[in-house]
């Protein structure tokens, strides 16, 4: 007599995940060097586990799509004899020669630890929730949302510009509308009047500013000093009142960040930063997305942001490594071009002309490929290492891929003469929420039961009395 087992196999890599960093993922899983688990994604077939029964080996699978990892449960027929599946970590030894020679590398004592120890730690243990992964959906039209944007231009203009706080309300309820998660929306609830409110103030103080150049050279300073000062505040309360007016399924967010703490990573990091040759430019950016990220809450959980400083200081490498690299090639372009009209023509003929096009298309294209792998990297690093109480996000933004997206973009709208922004920022909706997702600790609907109940309950009766958005 036998019973039905199987075998985890490695397939490779979902579509619409990052090989590179599915595979860096797996690696990190289980503490495997780069080049073992490189070895294992280039074999034909790699069994992941050996003879366990089918709920187990489904919970391997599920486990490894959250990162992106493709595999399978493959059924095989082994004797009753066979050492019983919750002994599992026994078994390696019994795996047949066929799947050996599949992935020769794999049984090793240490990876064997990872998947016997480490994996079912994660996320197999009898009394750990499943984790169920659900992916942003972004349903807007651009032509649908041409009409809305097109509208708010005109009636802004012929109102000269009061009309901009309802059209910031109109264009926050159509994005937050059409964000899906989990087969329900955002909400944005704000009043375009208390945003009114708070744009007369900014343009108050911008006038303020302008005059005081016109008075006197001390007043310029004094004011501008003024203003800077008074930058983290509008921060603060612009990212309260976002925060406070916007909802997903009737709990509202909050932001708790204090001014002193906005001074310090908008204004004192940053000049920290500059005034060391972008060397603390990573800690300012860490620093930013910690500020923003901690001190949002959802009901009453607060979001948790962590990450190695390391990741920051590697992306500053990169660029700045490709920047210089990329403005040597278009220096030395511009050098021979010049030489070489030196000896063949006069200045601004249309040999000139021609040797423009090149250099204005390679400085463009540096700096759409600078600004994607930029945002690209900074997205990546915010979501992945995003938490709210048990649960995290995940992100697999490419640079490629967005490059695309903003090259297109750009110039959509400056052919189109800037009609074409309105489907420019739904394409950018589209893509932020098809690479972006929450993976949710056991039962959604259960978390957020609980939030709704805690929220009700603690009902932030109160609000500062200063409730308007500074914020342009």
């Amino acid at each position: 007599m036998s019973d039905l087992q199987f075998n985890v196999v490695l397939i490779g890599v979902l579509p619409d995940f990052d090989p590179e960093k599915a595979q860096q993922d797996f690696a990190t899983l289980f503490s495997l060097d780069a080049e073992k688990a490189a070895n294992l994604f280039a074999s034909k077939k790699s069994v992941l586990k050996a003879n366990v029964t089918r709920d187990l080996a489904n919970k391997f699978v599920d486990r490894l799509a959250v990162i992106g990892v493709n595999a399978i449960a493959e059924p095989i027929i082994i004797d009753e004899d066979f050492p019983d599946d919750s002994d599992f970590s026994e078994s390696e030894e019994s795996v047949s020669e066929e799947h050996q020679n599949h992935s020769p590398e794999f049984h090793n004592d240490k990876f064997s630890a990872a998947i016997t120890q480490e994996f079912p730690k994660v996320s197999f243990e009898k009394d750990a929730q499943e984790k169920h992964q659900h992916a942003f959906t972004f349903t807007g039209k651009g032509t649908e949302y041409f009409k809305i944007w097109i509208v708010n231009i005109l009636l802004s203009i012929v109102t000269l510009g009061i009309y901009s706080a309802w059209a910031k309300v109109r264009n926050k309820q159509y994005f937050y509308g059409n964000t899906h998660i989990a087969d329900h929306t955002f909400e944005y609830t704000a009043e375009p009047l208390k945003i009114l409110k708070g744009r007369v103030i900014a343009f108050v103080i911008y006038l303020a500013v302008v005059f005081s150049h016109h008075i006197s050279p001390l007043a310029s300073v004094i004011a501008t000093i003024v203003v800077v000062l008074f930058l983290p505040f509008i921060i603060v309360n612009s990212l309260k009142f976002n925060a406070r007016h916007s909802s997903y399924r009737n709990i509202p967010f909050r932001f708790t960040g204090t001014v002193w703490g906005a001074l310090k990573v908008f204004i004192l990091l940053p000049v920290a930063g500059i005034l060391t040759i972008g060397l603390l430019m990573p800690l300012a950016w860490k620093r930013q997305v910690q500020y923003i990220t901690n001190n949002h809450l959802y009901g009453s959980d607060a979001f948790k942001f962590d990450v190695d400083i390391k990741e920051y200081f590697f992306m500053l490498m990169i660029l700045v490594g490709v920047s210089m690299a990329c403005f040597m090639v278009i220096g030395g372009i511009v050098a021979a071009g010049s030489v070489f009209l030196a000896f063949t023509s006069s200045a601004f003929d249309a040999k000139s002309w021609l040797l423009m096009v090149p250099i204005i298309l390679g400085y463009t294209a540096l700096y759409l490929a600078i600004g994607a792998y930029f945002m690209v990297s900074m997205a990546n690093i915010h979501w992945n290492n995003t938490k709210l109480k048990n649960h995290q996000f995940t992100a697999n933004w490419t640079t490629p891929s967005f490059f695309s997206l903003l090259a297109t973009n750009t110039f959509g709208i400056l052919f189109t003469l800037g009609l074409f922004i309105p489907f420019a920022k739904v394409r950018t909706a589209i893509y932020k929420a098809n690479h972006t997702a929450f993976i949710a600790e056991g039962n959604l609907d259960d978390f957020i039961a609980n939030e709704l109940e805690q929220s009700n309950s603690l009902a932030e009766g109160v609000h500062d009395i200063f409730d308007i958005d500074i914020s342009i």
